[in-house]
């Protein structure tokens, strides 16, 4: 492969594994908001910080918005109403971004 095609594949690919950092990083940070909603609406914060909490909401529903294509095919393959109620879907997520990160990774080194 001469040099240009080399620079190129090689930014290429840097360029996706930021794009995977920032998909983990949004995946994990929606599912931690998710449970400390879940959370707080079980308890008094709810009604004592009303805004502090719709707040929360709406971060969640614009994350959740926002993750949702990415989600979908892992939510129909294992649906929470099978699982017990529990949503897989992010988990399997991540492991493919893994999966895919190492496989790139490996097929360049």
């Amino acid at each position: 492969m001469n040099r240009v095609g080399g620079a190129f594949l090689y930014s290429l690919v840097n360029t996706l594994f930021i794009i995977f950092s920032i998909l983990e990083f949004l995946i994990l940070g929606w599912v931690i908001l998710s449970w400390v909603l879940f959370f707080a609406s079980r308890g008094s914060v709810r009604w004592r910080y009303p805004r502090l909490f719709g707040t929360l909401e709406m971060i969640s529903e614009f994350f959740g918005r926002a993750l949702s294509p990415l989600l979908a095919p892992f939510r129909r393959l294992l649906p929470p109403w099978k699982t017990g109620g529990i949503d897989w879907s992010p988990l399997l997520l991540l492991l493919v971004i893994y999966f895919i990160r190492t496989f790139l990774r490996m097929l360049l080194v």
